[in-house]
């Protein structure tokens, strides 16, 4: 019972954050050391894989086990089109944030025309990818 002159109750400490499992795929060596050089110091844990082919094989195996993928849009052999609708047909609630080098406005369509959870353009700020990353993680699943 709470009345004047009683102690609030001691909050409890809070938990430590759950860990975002990312699945990264692009096709550039750089980019890809980049983003686990960015995200995995604060509570990611990165995989990342420069071969669409090679991730959609893995992702096959452990569709559950990611929260989201960021995936770049212009690849050779299979594009970011095709690589995300096998990552949705192989998890139907993944959520997969597109980055690219294109221009804010076909980025926009890309997310629009695909459902993505989201898209980032590069370059990009550190925090701008860590921002969307959490934001995109911790909402329930939806499409833009």
């Amino acid at each position: 019972m709470f009345g004047f002159g009683s102690k609030p109750e001691t909050p409890l400490p809070s938990e430590p954050k759950k860990r975002i499992r990312v699945l990264v795929i692009d096709d550039s060596d750089e980019f890809r050391q980049l983003i686990k050089d960015i995200l995995e110091p604060s509570r990611f844990d990165v995989l990342a894989l420069g071969s669409p082919v090679k991730a959609l094989e893995l992702f096959s195996r452990e569709k559950e086990s990611f929260d989201l993928v960021l995936l770049d849009y212009y690849m050779p052999h299979l594009d970011g089109a095709a690589t995300f609708e096998w990552l949705r047909k192989l998890n139907p609630k993944i959520k997969v944030i597109i980055c690219s080098g294109a221009d804010e406005l076909r980025l926009r369509q890309l997310a629009a025309q695909h459902a993505l959870n989201g898209y980032i353009r590069k370059p990009f700020h550190i925090n701008e990818v860590i921002d969307l990353i959490e934001k995109v993680a911790s909402e329930p699943f939806t499409t833009t």
